[in-house]
């Protein structure tokens, strides 16, 4: 796989045994450089007598469109809004949950919160720096999953939400997004996660700025999906 990515003029991106060839298409001479990208893919296959496992076509037949995808676990469309996401996510986290009720009678604090911490929240966290979301009702969704779970725990049903949050000693899920937000964002600046920021970010490089040299310098943007992105959205933080 390291010879992959000789002589490709695209942008590829290889994890573990998933490919992506990335190219964007602005004008004639980008669909043949893609093309021709495609059919170099498809030398390295016989080259080496593996085949790509593909859903749309390749070779002599033409790609098909497609407005979702699920990617790696996460559903994509083409509008980069994340409701399917978000629904899917919760889906599962609820679908856990039953189990949990179905199995279990002790359902004092230690062992509720340590099943929900493990089994349960973490399909609300997966990759949640991609998709997190940004329409009201998408938040709320997500936080009726850890509403619901907190009123199983013994003696915390009468109690409202924000007091078995504080009894609980945990974050409401929006906070704990946005707290993630910040980690990974300090991962990819201090070169623990490998992308080169200076291609999202405008750093302000002022000298008389007061503080730190991580400022980050504003940009406009002109639609919502862009605006709620996630560096975008980082500045707002």
């Amino acid at each position: 796989m390291n010879d992959l990515d000789i002589g490709m003029r695209s942008e590829i991106s290889k994890f573990a045994d998933d490919t992506k060839v990335m190219c964007p298409i602005r004008n004639t001479r980008d669909k043949q450089k893609l093309q021709q990208d495609l059919n170099e893919l498809m030398t390295w296959t016989k080259k080496w007598q593996m085949k790509f496992n593909f859903k749309y076509k390749m070779g002599d037949q033409e790609l098909q469109e497609t407005e979702e995808e699920k990617d790696l676990g996460v559903y994509v469309n083409s509008s980069m809004k994340f409701g399917r996401q978000c629904a899917e996510s919760v889906k599962k986290a609820n679908r856990m949950i039953g189990i949990i009720k179905r199995n279990f009678t002790n359902f004092d604090r230690k062992v509720v919160l340590n099943l929900y911490k493990a089994l349960v929240r973490s399909h609300l966290d997966y990759c949640v720096p991609v998709w997190k979301p940004y329409l009201r009702k998408d938040i709320q969704l997500l936080e009726g999953v850890q509403r619901r779970m907190t009123k199983i725990i013994h003696g915390m049903r009468n109690k409202t939400y924000e007091e078995r949050l504080k009894e609980l000693g945990l974050m409401t899920i929006e906070q704990r997004h946005l707290r993630q937000d910040m980690i990974t964002f300090y991962n990819i600046t201090h070169g623990r996660i490998n992308m080169q920021v200076d291609n999202y970010v405008d750093f302000s490089r002022e000298s008389n700025t007061r503080g730190h040299k991580m400022k980050i310098r504003p940009s406009r943007v002109r639609l919502e999906v862009r605006r709620n992105s996630y560096f975008k959205r980082i500045w707002k933080a």
